[in-house]
Order: structure tokens, then C-alpha cells, then sequence
């Protein structure tokens, strides 16, 4: 395999065919055990030897469509000292759930078209990628499902984001008034401040 695959962790079969392989190559890659497949679209490096990250999996497993949220965000931008067992994963509400892996353990959540669109980034790192939702979404988010991960996790994101330096309070509050959360927010900001 070339550089440029070696590099990534997981690979796309259209990413493979633009570099030159055939379904004949892949499918001797992948009997020699050098490619393991994920579903029709991903196969997984077996020589890859960077940085593991659960993250690369999220794309590869959900046809890219699954967005880093919740807790595994908030463990991401630092907002929380949690230790996490699963990835949380945000899909479209219309979307079939995908087949996930044995590890790393993956749990989708099904999100409106509002709810699902809104904060989107995109990281990338050594040839790999991910989608994660920013900051601020993620404390939307948070907030919002509180009654369902716990208050006590929600205040810990809230008061770890009130004391980042790069915190962005127009953005927190705008997504707030989009996602039909500004109410709950402010009274989160206000016992906060």
C-alpha cells in the first residue's frame, strides 16, 4: 500500500479506488489480512501503527454521518473529568442505526434536523478524520439532555465552559434560542456567574 494509505486509520473504498486500487486488489489486501472491512463503504487498516483513536472508528462505522456529542465532546474539549465507556454518537433521526463495533463500544442518539445540523466541525489529523460538534453545541446539548446523563454532569460541562478562555457566549446563547434551550440556559449561566 502507498504513504498516504498507510497513514490513515481507517479508508474509504472510493478513497482506495481514486488511488489506483482495483476491487481485485483490495479484495487480495484484504484476504492477506493488510485491509479488514467494516461495512461496504470502510475498510480498516491492519498495519496502521499512529495514534489509535475510538474517534477515527465513528465515521468509518456510521457511512459518515455520526458527529462526536455529549459527554465523549465534552471529554474532548476538556469540559469534563468523566472517564467514558462508550462514544456518544449523533446521527440523523431518519437514519437507520448502523451495525457497531465490538470496541470501541459506540452509542448512537438520534437527533432532529435542527438539532442534528447545528455546530458541526470537522478535525483532522495525520491523514485521519472525524466530526465533532464545537463547544458550544456540546453544551447545548448537554444541558438539554440532562435529565437523561445526570444534572451533576451537566453542571460540571457548564462551569468547566464558563472558565475556558476561548469560550464564545454570543454562540452559546444564539444555539441556545435555535435549539429552544435559551430559557435553561441563562438560569444555567446565571447560578454560574
Amino acid at each position: 500500500m502507498n504513504t498516504e494509505i498507510q497513514r490513515r486509520q481507517f479508508i474509504s473504498l472510493k478513497s482506495l479506488k481514486e488511488d489506483g486500487y482495483s476491487l481485485y486488489k483490495i479484495n487480495q489486501l484484504v484476504s492477506t489480512g493488510k485491509l479488514g472491512r467494516v461495512n461496504r463503504r470502510y475498510y480498516e487498516n491492519m498495519e496502521y501503527n499512529g495514534e489509535i483513536n475510538d474517534f477515527y472508528a465513528v465515521s468509518a462505522y456510521s457511512d459518515e454521518k455520526g458527529i462526536i456529542c455529549l459527554m465523549s465532546a465534552a471529554v474532548y474539549y476538556e469540559l469534563t473529568t468523566e472517564r467514558l465507556h462508550q462514544i456518544d454518537v449523533a446521527i440523523p433521526r431518519r437514519s437507520r442505526i448502523p451495525e457497531s463495533p465490538a470496541w470501541p463500544r459506540i452509542q448512537f442518539y438520534l437527533f432532529s434536523d435542527q438539532r442534528y445540523k447545528v455546530g458541526i466541525e470537522k478535525v483532522n489529523a495525520d491523514g485521519n478524520s472525524f466530526y465533532i460538534y464545537d463547544m458550544e453545541k456540546t453544551v447545548c446539548d448537554v444541558v438539554f439532555y440532562r435529565n437523561k446523563l445526570g444534572f451533576e454532569p451537566a453542571v460540571e460541562v457548564m462551569k468547566n465552559y464558563m472558565n475556558q478562555p476561548n469560550r464564545d457566549l454570543n454562540r452559546l446563547i444564539r444555539y441556545a434560542e435555535t435549539l429552544r434551550l435559551k430559557t435553561t440556559m441563562k438560569q444555567f449561566v446565571d447560578i454560574l456567574i
